[in-house]
């Protein structure tokens, strides 16, 4: 299989005015020092896409938390491009003292499985804390005739290359997440890029495309009988839709959703990382952040340590290496 990437530039206005804008901290009997000497100034949160979206509203909504009960404010600052190298630049030409941290998502292990970044992720990276998580949801036409995921394997066996799937871009995690299916069920599906998620819904209801393994924001397309729900991407069923098997009850060991989580270089002090680790930790116990977060289509992460989250980001890259060269995927820019 050979995939020729290409590029997409887009100019963002509308939210440009709210890149720098800071958090503003509570007030000061409310506060609390992660250490003595940090922080003395105000921390920047930059992420890896641009203003408006999930990743984004998640981080200003987390950065407005812990400002609640830190000694400074927090000032989110959307670093988007290059699919997230500019924003991983920049957190590696910073001092490695906490007061730059990385925002990013599931493409940070994607992007350095194809060697995007300059530096290896899993030596030069810290994660500090997960913020939230989305799961994934397999979606076909409402007009296909498949019912079942069993189904739409079956079909794919019989119809090699009949199937096309689209994706909001190459090496995108639902990109990468549907060449797994492909692997792990043996099949041959062609993939189709979009350069976002809203013109592949528009394809798979029009039955223009045969499968989209899409967000849980995708559900309007089945309460609008424009698309089926077959299976969800998370290792169980999901608690909303009990129905709805796990595509891991088929393709044994199969597992994807977004994570959202912040990092910070390798060499800042463990007093430091572990004091933002509970933090976080501590922000997502607020039951507005959290209403937030589901509103969002998401699920507030689990409290995980920053050892685990770093074997965690280390078993992520070696998965979808894993995947690439066994499905002999190539990245050409």
């Amino acid at each position: 299989m050979r995939i020729t990437a290409y590029a997409v530039s887009a100019t963002v206005v509308i939210f440009a005015c709210l890149t720098s804008l800071p958090v503003p901290p509570a007030h000061a009997q409310d506060k609390r020092p992660i250490a003595p000497d940090y922080p003395t100034r105000p921390i920047k949160f930059i992420t890896t896409v641009t203003a408006g979206g999930g990743l984004d509203i998640i981080t200003r909504s987390v950065a407005a938390k812990m400002s609640e009960s830190l000694t400074q404010a927090i000032i989110v600052d959307n670093v988007a491009g290059a699919n997230g190298v500019i924003a991983m630049n920049t957190l590696i030409s910073a001092p490695p003292d906490g007061y730059t941290i990385l925002s990013g998502g599931g493409s940070i292990p994607i992007n350095s499985v194809f060697k995007r970044f300059s530096v290896d992720v899993r030596t030069a990276l810290t994660p500090v804390a997960e913020m939230s998580f989305q799961p994934y949801m397999v979606f076909v036409p409402a007009a296909s005739p498949v019912n079942s995921f069993p189904e739409l394997i079956a079909y794919a066996k019989k119809n090699p290359g009949k199937i096309s799937y689209g994706s909001s871009g190459i090496g995108s995690v639902i990109h990468m997440g549907s060449e797994l299916i492909e692997y792990m069920a043996s099949v041959d599906m062609v993939h189709v890029p979009y350069k976002g998620a809203a013109a592949s819904n528009i394809d798979l209801a029009a039955g223009r495309l045969q499968m989209l393994l899409g967000s849980i924001s995708g559900l309007q397309l089945v309460r609008t009988n424009k698309a089926k729900l077959l299976a969800v991407t998370t290792p169980q069923r999901l608690e909303a839709y009990p129905d709805k098997p796990a595509v891991a009850e088929f393709l044994p060991g199969y597992e994807l959703y977004n994570s959202y989580f912040l990092s910070v270089r390798v060499e800042t002090p463990d007093a430091i990382v572990n004091g933002l680790n509970r933090e976080v930790i501590q922000a997502l116990t607020d039951p507005d952040l959290r209403k937030k977060i589901l509103a969002d289509a998401s699920n507030p992460a689990l409290p995980r340590k920053p050892a685990e989250l770093k074997k965690k980001l280390r078993d992520e890259i070696d998965r979808w290496e894993s995947v690439v060269k066994k499905a002999n995927i190539k990245m050409e820019e």
